[in-house]
C-alpha cells in the first residue's frame, strides 16, 4: 500500500509541473479574452462619445447662428426704437408749438373781445 501511495505522490509530483503550466495558459487565454472585450467595450464607448461631441459640435453651431441672427435682429430693433423715439421727439416738439399757437391765439382773440 505504500508503495502504491508513494507511486501516486510521484506520479502527481511530476504531472504538477504539467498541470501548472496548463493553468498558467489557460489563464493567460482568459485574461487574453478578457483584455480583448474589455478593448471592443472601450473602442464603442470612444465612438459614442465621439458620436456625442460631434452632435455637441452640431448643436453649438445652430445656437451660434441663433445667436447671430437674434443679434442682428436686436440691432434692428434697437435702430427702429431709436428711429421711432426720434420720431416722438419730433412730435413732442411739434406738440409744443402747436400749444403755443393755440394759447397765443387764444390771447388773440381774447384781447379782441376786449380791446384795451
Amino acid at each position: 500500500m505504500k508503495f502504491v501511495t508513494l507511486a501516486a505522490l510521484a506520479a502527481l509530483s511530476a504531472a504538477a509541473p504539467a498541470l501548472a503550466d496548463d493553468l498558467a495558459t489557460e489563464q493567460a487565454r482568459a485574461d487574453y479574452h478578457q483584455a480583448r472585450a474589455d478593448a471592443a467595450r472601450a473602442q464603442m464607448q470612444k465612438e459614442d462619445a465621439q458620436t456625442q461631441a460631434e452632435a455637441a459640435i452640431d448643436n453649438a453651431g445652430s445656437a451660434q447662428a441663433q445667436a447671430d441672427n437674434a443679434r442682428q435682429q436686436a440691432q434692428a430693433s434697437q435702430s427702429a426704437a431709436a428711429g421711432a423715439q426720434a420720431q416722438a421727439d419730433v412730435a413732442t416738439v411739434e406738440r409744443e408749438q402747436a400749444l403755443a399757437r393755440a394759447h397765443a391765439a387764444r390771447e388773440d382773440i381774447e384781447d379782441s373781445k376786449f380791446p384795451q
